[in-house]
């Protein structure tokens, strides 16, 4: 069953923000992804965290992160406003340790990961900083055309990167799943954080998903959901539906949160 779906309009800013997300475990016996967004003053962060390990591990990783994140992200609009580069990798280096924390004593052993995909988009001039750790992606995009996609910490984005496979041999390479950077219970944390030099603009959306959701789309079907009319949240959830279609019967999770301006 399709377990989350909404949108919200907050009426303060120039062009309005206005965003959807949606969450399902799709044919795996446990979500182990999670989501949150948080709404300042100073702007809008925006989660998605994918967990790994198995037997609720991952459950466990990604909820505390992400649940971590906000609350931390909470107290720090200024310095988000004033170094938001800085200030993202410090509050996820901060998140990954209380992760690390509370997994010890909650699940004693656990070998709990997790990845990660974090927006920040600044009001009221629509700033984007974005940080990633594996295989959740983000997505920057119009109703055209990718103009900007994170680049997974993965050995297959590596074998893409030298020209050994094409991008839509991505979803059943053999070594798909083997990742080279994720969030773990102890160390630094290596993430790739970007501070955008354009802002996001009329027309432009952006997603952030877990693999999960964009494995089984093509680049022309994400870019749908930045088309002008209709009900975006509707577009979300049958994209949703067909990636899990297509894995016929052996669906990972599926998350994503759709952001835009009107």
């Amino acid at each position: 069953m399709f377990n989350r779906l909404f949108s919200r309009l907050i009426p303060s800013t120039p062009l309005s923000p206005l965003w959807c997300e949606f969450t399902d475990r799709g044919d795996r016996e446990n979500n182990e992804d999670y989501l949150a967004h948080l709404h300042l003053a100073e702007g809008i962060l925006l989660v998605v965290a994918d967990g790994l390990g198995g037997h609720q591990a991952g459950e466990l990783a990604s909820e505390i992160f992400c649940r971590s994140l906000i609350r931390l992200a909470e107290q720090a609009g200024p310095e988000l406003a004033r170094d938001p580069e800085a200030a993202l990798a410090h509050l996820a280096q901060q998140a990954a340790n209380a992760m690390g924390e509370e997994v010890k004593v909650r699940m004693p052993g656990a070998d709990a990961h997790t990845t990660c995909a974090v927006a920040w988009v600044a009001l009221p001039d629509r700033q984007l900083t974005t940080l990633y750790i594996g295989d959740t992606r983000l997505y920057r995009f119009d109703g055209r055309k990718i103009h900007w996609r994170s680049r997974d910490h993965s050995v297959v984005q590596m074998l893409l990167d030298m020209e050994e496979i094409r991008e839509d041999e991505v979803a059943g390479h053999p070594e798909r799943s083997l990742l080279t950077r994720s969030i773990a219970t102890t160390g630094v944390l290596q993430p790739s954080v970007r501070r955008h030099s354009q802002s996001l603009g009329l027309g432009e959306s952006l997603l952030l998903c877990s693999d999960g959701f964009w494995e089984r789309l093509s680049p022309e079907e994400i870019c749908s959901l930045a088309q002008q009319g209709g009900e975006r949240e509707q577009r979300l959830k049958a994209l949703a539906q067909l990636a899990r279609q297509r894995a016929e019967g052996k669906s990972d999770n599926i998350t994503a949160q759709l952001l835009w301006f009107e």
